[in-house]
Parts: structure tokens; C-alpha cells; sequence
């Protein structure tokens, strides 16, 4: 039983106490459900059901001084497929990301495209020119 339908049945017991029969609801992502004065808003969902990635956060880049993470990459998968959106150019001086990666995935595709730069100005700290690459099945 997953945990929305959990939550949701715990909901509709607490809020019409006497009844004995639960009523099972399932909500997709954006759905409401409403009986009487209670509404049950599905926002979330959950990960790893059809046509989503898992999204894992590591630290990329580590503080050993105040031991704390500077920056977090977060690595995409979907079935065999991996995107990750790191700092592609990152400033030393001040400890700062100039430049992140990023991942989107297209689930009816089950495909990611991963925008990187192509060509970063240092002085400016900015990106000039952006390239999409295609991770998908059929590369």
C-alpha cells in the first residue's frame, strides 16, 4: 500500500469518526478530492513510479574548514539512463557555482537533455554558449 493511499484513508477515518467502512480513493498528481468539508489534494508524487526520474543529491564540492557541503550535485535516473546537474564551472576564490548544469527529462520520450556550456567567459563569469546533449535510449 503506498503512502498517499496510507495518509488518505487515516484522513477520512479521523475526519468522520463512527464510520466503520473505509473508502479507498486513489489521486494522481493535481487531483482533489473532496467529501463534504474534507479535501485531500494530491501535490506531490511519488518517485520512481512510470515516467519519473529519482533524483539523488551529493556534494560535489566540500568545505574540509567549516565541514560543510559547498555545493550539491543531483544525479538523475531513470531505468538504465543517468543525468546529473553539477557545477560545470566553479569559482575557487569564492566558493561559488558559476555555472550549473541541468537536467530535463521527457518521460513519454524516456529521455533526458543535458544543457551544459559550450564556451564560459571567466572575467564576465558567464556562459556564452549553451550545447544540449540527448540521453535517451536511442542515442
Amino acid at each position: 500500500m503506498n503512502l498517499r493511499l496510507l495518509l488518505l484513508l487515516l484522513v477520512v477515518l479521523i475526519a468522520l469518526p463512527g464510520v466503520t467502512v473505509a473508502k479507498e480513493v486513489h489521486l494522481k498528481k493535481g487531483e482533489v478530492y473532496r467529501e463534504r468539508d474534507l479535501s485531500v489534494i494530491c501535490e506531490g508524487s511519488q518517485a520512481g513510479s512510470l515516467g519519473q526520474a529519482i533524483a539523488l543529491r551529493e556534494c560535489q564540492y566540500w568545505d574540509d574548514f567549516d565541514k560543510k557541503c559547498l555545493f550539491e550535485k543531483t544525479i538523475y535516473t531513470y531505468n538504465d539512463l543517468e543525468c546529473v546537474e553539477e557545477c560545470q564551472h566553479w569559482d575557487s576564490f569564492n566558493n561559488v557555482c558559476n555555472y550549473q548544469t541541468k537536467c530535463t527529462f521527457y518521460p513519454r520520450q524516456e529521455t533526458f537533455v543535458l544543457k551544459t556550456c559550450a564556451e564560459f567567459d571567466d572575467y564576465s563569469r558567464k556562459c556564452l554558449k549553451s550545447r544540449e546533449e540527448k540521453i535517451g535510449a536511442s542515442r
